[in-house]
């Protein structure tokens, strides 16, 4: 009987995982992807007896895109396979309706709920003959996957004129039942498993979501929590009374996260029935005042966190030049083991890991923590997988910024790492001034350690802005790389009236609009060296 070489891809996958408002949203749409998509690798090699090619295995995390080897008839497999995987999702969706009470049910318009789930998944298949050139086979499977994406279906969502949007997919309408203008129903407005804000209108999926986010509650750190991680298990040491007693508020309160109290800005939105009293109030500002000296961290800095997203280089270049099967199953299996290792190195700098798919990683990380992880993280892939790189993109933001505009800034920065390849862009968003964002190979991420430490040791605040204000006077001259390294020296003794173990990289000295560069990059130090130095190591 004929073999075939196949892959399925699934989709929409970034897009997907993105559309969150909380943490817990955003791990539940990632443990819903990977989910499906295991499921689909288990289904296929047990009913179809595929033989798996990538991932190495169906107990992995499997990444969106499926490679196997099959026999018989690959049109209905694929047939089979696409049904198998609108089936997985419908059993997610009942067995989160079986949440709610009856009474929230009904404010759930099933019927568009259904159409919604039916046509929600990209569903992608490819096959061709396998003979005995696997590369030229794969290649050409590569070649009509391709093409089949570019004739997507374009089904157009259904829309109803008189329904609004889903603020987290806005090309789907709500499937929540209104009531008084844009309302969503009392029942569902004020259930505690959806906590949806007064005029939040979600989709099917986005329902889905947060449905199983909520049994994720109290497990996922949110963007408040990882901010706080920054300082807290220092505070702890340095003032435990105070630490125990924010604790203890939060424990009496019934509240998963002392962030919630750490943070003024979050205590209009608490998820409890017992509101913080005056005294409760002045209480909670006090100890915060004790932690925040014991810490000697600004206060502004203590609200930021990070967003790691890596990915592998040219790893369609690398399968390329894989020659038989059992190559390519060797290669699974390396990804698979930096998989297995991702968690634990997150974990390691007090992470959260939302995502992984083979060589794909997501994570949000205390912002003092995220470019020793992210080094980490490239060092593991480059053991696992010889001859492979990783670049990484790391996004610096307020706890309060909207949590799919984060995850935009890291995906932006994610991609400037990865049009330079083997190299780590790191992207501060301050709450007031300019964004910036900074880029450097691996092989030069010492850089960002030598001016951490200096800052650390007093270098001055306004340096940065010495040497831009430098770079923007000889911008419009060509000038020698020797004379703008004696000049940006020149700046530097000025400022500091002594010499410091310190040396500007050359590459920051062949133009001013590189200068410029390192500016931003020192900008991004400084904000990081305001963080204790134990936390940072």
């Amino acid at each position: 009987m004929q073999k075939y070489l196949m892959t399925i891809a699934l989709g929409p996958v970034q897009e997907f995982i993105a559309a969150a408002r909380r943490t817990a949203d955003l791990t539940a749409g990632s443990e819903l992807l990977v989910g499906l998509a295991k499921h689909l690798a288990d289904y296929l090699q047990h009913h179809h007896d595929a033989e798996l090619i990538f991932p190495a295995s169906a107990q992995v995390s499997a990444p969106n895109k499926l490679l196997f080897i099959v026999q018989g008839e690959p049109y209905k497999i694929a047939a089979d396979a696409k049904k198998q995987a609108h089936t997985y999702l419908r059993e997610q969706w009942e067995g989160c309706l079986q949440q709610l009470s009856n009474e929230v049910k009904t404010c759930i318009d099933t019927t568009l709920a259904d159409e919604q789930l039916q046509h929600f998944l990209e569903f992608y298949a490819a096959w061709v003959p396998l003979n005995n050139d696997y590369p030229s086979a794969r290649q050409h499977l590569e070649r009509l996957l391709a093409g089949r994406k570019a004739l997507r279906d374009f089904e157009q969502p259904e829309s109803l004129h008189n329904l609004p949007k889903s603020p987290l997919d806005p090309s789907r309408d709500t499937v929540l039942k209104l009531q008084d203008g844009l309302k969503v129903c009392a029942a569902a407005q004020h259930d505690r498993l959806l906590r949806l804000k007064p005029r939040e209108t979600l989709d099917t999926i986005s329902l889905l979501k947060r449905i199983q986010g909520r049994r994720l509650s109290g497990k996922v750190p949110s963007t408040s929590e990882m901010a706080l991680r920054s300082i807290w298990s220092l505070a702890k040491e340095r003032v435990p009374d105070a630490t125990q007693q924010m604790e203890q508020i939060a424990h009496r309160l019934g509240l998963s996260e002392v962030s919630d109290l750490f943070f003024p800005g979050r205590w209009d939105d608490l998820d409890t029935d017992q509101p913080l009293d005056e005294a409760t109030q002045e209480q909670l500002q006090e100890l915060r005042k004790a932690i925040l000296k014991s810490v000697a961290v600004p206060e502004d800095s203590v609200a930021y966190y990070a967003v790691l997203l890596a990915d592998g280089d040219r790893m369609g270049k690398r399968i390329s030049e894989l020659k038989t099967i059992e190559d390519h199953k060797g290669f699974s299996e390396q990804v698979a083991d930096f998989a297995q290792r991702v968690s634990q190195i997150v974990e390691q700098h007090d992470g959260y890991l939302i995502y992984c798919g083979g060589d794909d990683v997501l994570a949000l990380l205390p912002a003092p923590r995220a470019l020793e992880c992210a080094d980490a993280l490239q060092c593991a892939f480059r053991d696992a997988v010889p001859n492979a790189t990783l670049s990484a993109g790391v996004a610096l933001a307020h706890h309060l910024d909207d949590l799919q505009r984060v995850l935009g800034w890291a995906r932006q920065a994610e991609s400037a790492a990865k049009r330079v390849r083997n190299a780590l862009a790191v992207a501060l968003h301050p709450r007031s001034g300019e964004a910036m964002t900074a880029v450097t190979a691996w092989d030069d991420f010492g850089i960002w350690r030598q001016w951490i430490d200096a800052f650390r040791k007093g270098l001055a605040r306004g340096f940065p802005y010495e040497l831009h204000a430098l770079a923007r006077d000889y911008e419009p001259n060509q000038i020698a790389p020797e004379i703008l390294n004696a000049e940006a020296k020149r700046v530097l003794e000025r400022k500091e009236g002594k010499e410091l173990p310190v040396s500007f990289p050359e590459w920051a000295m062949q133009s001013p609009s590189c200068l410029k560069k390192f500016a931003q990059l020192l900008i991004i130090a400084r904000f990081l060296a305001d963080y204790p130095e134990r936390e940072a190591q």
